[in-house]
């Protein structure tokens, strides 16, 4: 249990990162089974002639957004790839240098997708041809970046909140299990 107040703070972020992660997976699932319906309706309909133009863009869509939200879902719930099981027979310092080049690597390929945020809204103009929302509109081109920002930001986010409990001396989040063991 956190014993003074930075940790006990940082355990309460660490505590709702972890349930934003679960957010961002059952986003991810509903995303997937939407794909899949589409897919199967798409398939069933075709032979009849009867499949709508738009849901080919649609099952697309979700098929990105369903990569970017799993992104950090992923990442923030520890399925990501890690060397745990090389790390842990290094020992103590095994783990330690780990986790902080695991983190520093993480904060340096998220900063460099951040850095292209301005580039990719100023080049994602119109729209997503053929994702037309109930409205009649269509889906604009800037929809199918920003989940994958916003999980950058919080899988950077993720790493800072490691670095700040590895200064603080709290433990590093590790699964209970290694499947590849």
């Amino acid at each position: 249990m956190p014993e003074g107040p930075l940790q006990r703070a940082l355990n309460r972020i660490d505590r709702l990162n972890w349930t934003l992660g679960g957010a961002f997976l059952w986003i991810s699932n509903i995303c997937l089974l939407a794909m899949l319906a589409l897919t199967t309706a798409t398939i069933i309909l075709r032979p009849m002639s009867l499949a709508p133009y738009w849901m080919w863009p649609w099952t697309m869509v979700f098929f990105i957004w369903l990569s970017f939200f799993g992104f950090f879902a992923l990442y923030a719930r520890l399925k990501d790839v890690r060397v745990d099981f090389v790390a842990e027979r290094l020992g103590p310092a095994g783990m330690l240098v780990t986790r902080i080049v695991s983190d520093a690597a993480t904060l340096v390929v998220t900063g460099v997708l951040l850095m292209q945020v301005p580039k990719v809204i100023a080049t994602s103009t119109g729209i997503y041809d053929g994702a037309t929302l109930p409205s009649g509109f269509e889906l604009p081109r800037l929809a199918l970046s920003l989940p994958l920002f916003i999980s950058t930001l919080l899988v950077a986010l993720t790493a800072l909140l490691d670095l700040a409990k590895l200064a603080a001396g709290m433990p590093e989040n590790v699964t209970a299990h290694h499947p590849e063991l």
